[in-house]
Formats: C-alpha cells, sequence, structure tokens
C-alpha cells in the first residue's frame, strides 16, 4: 500500500469514527473507496446492488404446475405456449434451467428466446400519480426498483437465444437509468437502437413543459450476431409515384405467408396489377408485399390503442398497441421462433405472437392480466393449444406430481436454504443454511432408496456422519416428508458424541405455519389504479379459495361475507372483506370455458353491494371471486 493510498484510507476511518459518535451514519460512498470494485470502467451503483452470480444463485425456480389446458384436442405437437400466474422473477430462474435442459426451443431446434418484449409497470405513468402520496410511498421506486427490475433483466439474459435480441420498453422517469444496467448486463457493444415509440394521445393543457407524446424502446441483442430483418412503412406513396409501381415492384416483393393483408384496400389496386403483368396469382394468405414504402427508422409513428376501437380495446390499463408489436415481432423474429413477455398485462405480445405463428410465453402477477390474456387467445380463430400455469402459488394436492428436483427446490425454499450441490466422499448434499449443509430427501429419491416402505432412520444418520465426519461443521439438516422418519427426535447427535448434530426438518408437518422468512405474498389490486403495481412476491403459497356467501338482490350484488384463507408468514391473512380484491364475470357463461364480460373491484362496492343492472339477464353467469392473494372462489348461476 503507498503512502497516497494509506493516508486516503486514515482520513476516510477517521470521518467514519466522527460520525458513529455524532449517532450519524456512516455514507454509502464510503465503501466504494474502502473497498474499490474490480470493475474500473463506470457503472450504475446503488444502495443494496447484488452481484451477478448472488442473484442467479440465490434465485429459486418455481416449479411451473399446470392448471388448465386449451385447444389440446384440436392441435398436436410437442409445444404448448404458455400463461403463467406468479412472479416473474422465480418463473425466469426456472425458465433458465429449462433452456439447459433442452425444454425452450425454437422452431429451428435452437435453444432460448429469440425475442424478448418487456413493459415494466413502473414505466406506467399512473405509478407518478401524486393524488395518493401513501400509495405512492407503497410503490418501487428510486434503487429499489432499479434493483428490482436488474435482477429480471439478468435473468432474462440467460433466457435469451444466443442470437436473440431484447427490447424494454419504458418512459421518461427510468429509461436513462435502466440504459445504463442495460449496458452492464449485454454490454454496450450489443447495444442496438433506441427506439422512440411516437403516439398521439390527448394530454389537455401543459404550461410548463411540452406534452409528451413518446415511450422508448431500448433494444439490445445477446451478442453480436442476431436475428434482424429491416422494416419498410408499408406506403409506396411514401418513396415512388403509383405509376412506376411495376419497377419497384421487381425486387420489393417476397412471401410471408399468413400476414397477407386481404382486407387492406390500400395494396389490392398494386396486387391486381402484379397478377396480370408478371402472371404470379398470391392467392389468400399467400403473399404480402410489405416492403412497400420508406425504410423504417428508430422513430416510429404509430397511434396508441383508441379508446372506442371495440375490436382491439380490452379495457386493461396501459395496452399497446398491435401495430407496435407486430413491427417489433416481425423486424427480431421468424415463423416458429419462441416470444417472451413476462409482463403480459393486456396480452398483446401473446397475442400478436400467436397471430404471426411464433411461439410464445408470457405471464403475470395479477390475475386480471391472466384471465385477460386467457380471453384475448380463446377469441383468435384456430389458435394454438396453451396452457394456463402457477407459479409459485399450487395445488397442495398436486405437490405429489412435482419431479424429485423440483420436490427439493420446493422444500429448501420453505426453510430459506440456497440450493448447493455439494458432494463428499460419494454423498451429495442439495444446499446450504446459514453456512451448514443441507440435505433433502424427496418422496421419489427415497423410492428409489428402499421403495414405499423406505425411512430414514438413525442407521442413516450414522453412514452419513461416517462419510463425511470430516468434512462438515458443527450442523447438517436433514429435510423429508413426515412420515418418512423411523424416530421422532428433531435433533439426533447419536448419545452426543459426535461433532455434528442432525437438524430434522419433516414436511408437511411445518408447511401450513412456516415459510421462508422472505416469503412475500403476491398481492392483487383492489382498484383500476393499482392493476400495474411492481411486485416483489418470492416465495411459495398455497392455493386456499377465500369463503364468500354473495347473493343477486334485484339489481344489486351484495357480499354478504368474505373470509380469506391464505397464510402469510404462518399467519392467517386479514379475514373480512379487507382481503377481496376484485370479482370477474361472465355473465354469458357457455359452461366450459370461462372469458369474463366485467371486472369489479373492492372499490366498485359501496356498502359492500354493487349494481349490475348493465349485465346480461336471463343468461347463465359465472361469478370468480379473488382474494389479494389471488385466490378464487368461483360460483356460476343464471341472472335473473
Amino acid at each position: 500500500m503507498d503512502a497516497e493510498r494509506k493516508n486516503q484510507l486514515l482520513t476516510l476511518l477517521a470521518e467514519a469514527q466522527e460520525n458513529v459518535a455524532n449517532n450519524s451514519e456512516i455514507p454509502t460512498d464510503f465503501a466504494r473507496v474502502l473497498f474499490p470494485p474490480e470493475r474500473k470502467e463506470y457503472e450504475l451503483t446503488y444502495y443494496g446492488k447484488e452481484s451477478r452470480q448472488s442473484i442467479i444463485s440465490k434465485t429459486f425456480a418455481a416449479p411451473i404446475q399446470i392448471d388448465r389446458e386449451f385447444g389440446t384436442d384440436q392441435t398436436s405437437g410437442s409445444w404448448l405456449n404458455k400463461i403463467i400466474f406468479g412472479d416473474n422473477l422465480q418463473v425466469l430462474k426456472t425458465l433458465t434451467e429449462w433452456k439447459k435442459n433442452g425444454d425452450l426451443k425454437n422452431a429451428d431446434g435452437t435453444d432460448g428466446a429469440r425475442v424478448v418484449y418487456i413493459d415494466p409497470p413502473f414505466a406506467s405513468k399512473q405509478d407518478f400519480s401524486n393524488k395518493d402520496e401513501r400509495a405512492y410511498a407503497d410503490k418501487l421506486k428510486g434503487a429499489n426498483f432499479l434493483e428490482w427490475l436488474r435482477k429480471r433483466l439478468i435473468l432474462l439474459r440467460e433466457v435469451l437465444a444466443d442470437d436473440g435480441t431484447i427490447l424494454v420498453h419504458l418512459d421518461w422517469h427510468k429509461s436513462h437509468y435502466v440504459k445504463v444496467l442495460l449496458d452492464e448486463i449485454f454490454g454496450e457493444t450489443n447495444f442496438r437502437n433506441e427506439i422512440i415509440w411516437h403516439y398521439q394521445t390527448y394530454q389537455g393543457q401543459v404550461s410548463k413543459y411540452f406534452p409528451r407524446k413518446h415511450d422508448t424502446l431500448l433494444v439490445y441483442s445477446k451478442n453480436t450476431q442476431s436475428v434482424f430483418k429491416s422494416q419498410k412503412d408499408g406506403n409506396p406513396e411514401n418513396t415512388i409515384d403509383a405509376k412506376r409501381w411495376r419497377e419497384f415492384y421487381n425486387d420489393q416483393w417476397q412471401i410471408l405467408g399468413e400476414n397477407y393483408p386481404k382486407t387492406d384496400s390500400r395494396f389490392n389496386g398494386y396486387i391486381n396489377r402484379f397478377q396480370k403483368e408478371h402472371g404470379h396469382d398470391p392467392k389468400a394468405k399467400d403473399v404480402i408485399f410489405e416492403n412497400f414504402g420508406q425504410t423504417v427508422d428508430d422513430v416510429w409513428d404509430i397511434k396508441a390503442v383508441d379508446p372506442k376501437d371495440k375490436k382491439e380495446k380490452v379495457g386493461y390499463p396501459t395496452q399497446k398497441p398491435e401495430k407496435l408489436l407486430q413491427r417489433v415481432i416481425n423486424s427480431y423474429s421468424v415463423k416458429g421462433d419462441l416470444v417472451l413477455d413476462v409482463f403480459g398485462g393486456s396480452g398483446t405480445t401473446a397475442a400478436v405472437a400467436e397471430k404471426m405463428k411464433r411461439r410464445w410465453i408470457t405471464g403475470d402477477v395479477g390475475k386480471l392480466s391472466i384471465y385477460t390474456i386467457q380471453k384475448r387467445i380463446l377469441s383468435i380463430p384456430d389458435y394454438q393449444a396453451f396452457g394456463v400455469y402457477n407459479a409459485g402459488h399450487y395445488d397442495e394436492s398436486r405437490l405429489r406430481k412435482f419431479s424429485s428436483n423440483e420436490w427439493k427446490k420446493f422444500a429448501m425454499s420453505l426453510y430459506d436454504i440456497e440450493p448447493l450441490t455439494e458432494t463428499i466422499n460419494g454423498f451429495c448434499f442439495d444446499g446450504v443454511k446459514d453456512g451448514e449443509f443441507v440435505k433433502v430427501y424427496s418422496p421419489q429419491e427415497l423410492l428409489e432408496i428402499g421403495g414405499p416402505s423406505a425411512k430414514i432412520t438413525e442407521d442413516t444418520l450414522e453412514d452419513i456422519y461416517r462419510r463425511v465426519k470430516n468434512s462438515i461443521g458443527s450442523e447438517v439438516f436433514i429435510i423429508a416428508p413426515q412420515g418418512k422418519f423411523g424416530f421422532a427426535v428433531d435433533e439426533y447427535n447419536h448419545n452426543g458424541d459426535w461433532d455434528t448434530i442432525f437438524t430434522i426438518l419433516r414436511i408437511p408437518y411445518t408447511l401450513m405455519t412456516r415459510f421462508t422468512e422472505s416469503f412475500s405474498a403476491i398481492r392483487q389490486a383492489d382498484d383500476s389504479e393499482s392493476v400495474n403495481d411492481a411486485i416483489d412476491a418470492v416465495g411459495y403459497d398455497f392455493i386456499r379459495p377465500p369463503k364468500v356467501e354473495f347473493q343477486i338482490d334485484g339489481k344489486k350484488l351484495v357480499i354478504k361475507s368474505f373470509e380469506a384463507e391464505s397464510r402469510t408468514k404462518g399467519e392467517y391473512a386479514n379475514h373480512d372483506f379487507e382481503a377481496f380484491s376484485m370479482v370477474l364475470v361472465d355473465s354469458n357463461y357457455d359452461g366450459k370455458t370461462f372469458k369474463f364480460t366485467n371486472v369489479y373491484f373492492k372499490t366498485d362496492f359501496v356498502n359492500r353491494s354493487l349494481d349490475i343492472s348493465n349485465l346480461q339477464h336471463g343468461k347463465r353467469a359465472m361469478f370468480i371471486f379473488i382474494d389479494k392473494f389471488g385466490n378464487e372462489f368461483k360460483k356460476d348461476m343464471e341472472l335473473k
């Protein structure tokens, strides 16, 4: 250490000592001087920023459990498109494992998502409303939001195909900070575009700044080589006089199958003349002359979704127009490629990917989003088969369907254990808790060891100790299903002769009352303003339908009682009406498939009653009552 560095450290330590003496916090900037980072280039620094490797290793992969399927009787194939309900951080960790195992493929056999598009909820303008300061304070913001998003971006890079592209949709609030994060994660050399989406919306009179009429899409490839296809704006009048169309056509048409705009009158005259003069017959759904017009640059003039457009508008906040996603998907993928959107929202990405014959995965933490996407896909003619899945929110009766690896991860998450495979003298440990080794016996593993009657006995523990005693610490944790132990004690030490204590954790004995300490439940919106809140819901919970008593009294729906059964951190959640989130109604229920026609939030109820005179009476209706934790109570009845 040279003299200058030594004096710098002594001065800093003296200042820190003075801060402590004065009951003041030590400035966080001191850490970067005391412990300079290995990276010498510029980066975004803030409190709580974890290392990339720590994020990847500590994030649990949530087993993805099928809930319902659609179209499997109509279409066949090994791939099933997916809508996933759950926190996308855990979902992304699972998808990275799928990719490693060869289960996340494009139609051409390559691994990983070809294109990722995300529109994080914090980009929503409503998240910065000053109407309710308390509600604003509850939202992720500042450094917390950046780290919340950064964790997901790190895992999204892992999920991307080697020639894949990610587009992050943001507005003016955080785009500049996120740009720096993306430079760190994907590399500044892989930055491809800053796309400006210019739209027309009514903002009213603004006196202190120019009206804000654009969002930003930051585009990064995973590597220097990536899929990309330039686009034309589709209007030949932009670049050529209509009389010169034949000369222009000779090298500007291409076959793109399903995208032929047979209802677009703008193309009809050109297509008819091309048929006559070139002898090419573009049959329905065979040809689109999309290379008409001027080459699209990085400013996209695409109208926002018109609130009056009943065909496209789905009534979900912050819905993006299909034309925007059409251009994104067309530019960075081809037919059969996998498109991923882990902030599903209104489902525009999935709907467009479905129409363009791409594979797709989407998801959200909001039940309103899940049912909106489900309805949207079901409305597409000849849709490909898809499933709706749960991740981190499980049907307890289906735990037996977990694979051995999924069961082990689930069990470790309940006790805040970090997964870590370590083999010592031929014995394999599965994780680490408080610096000590953990062994998890799944039901499947026990079955393989000794059949249906297999038990973990004292002899089992003695055998483990003999093999690893010189390489372990003062404690070893043993996790297995309740009923699979041949003894009753919770600790075993062979009469105190060993240097190591074996601590026994039984599943599901503590399953109902103990979750990982870091667990935070998924919270559902109870008004339209909180639909797109950013949520961090890491951990596992079980599906426990609420108890609901309601009646249709004339033209009113009256909730007589509402009792949530969900547990959070070992305690029952709020029981009464405060735990109610929303009710989804299909007022024309066919008895098979739920396609909601109306959504009512808790704030729409007055004294627990709601005017439903606008519903279609005389029809069979399905009501789905949802609590704040995503649990559902379903009831179908005739609307009289």
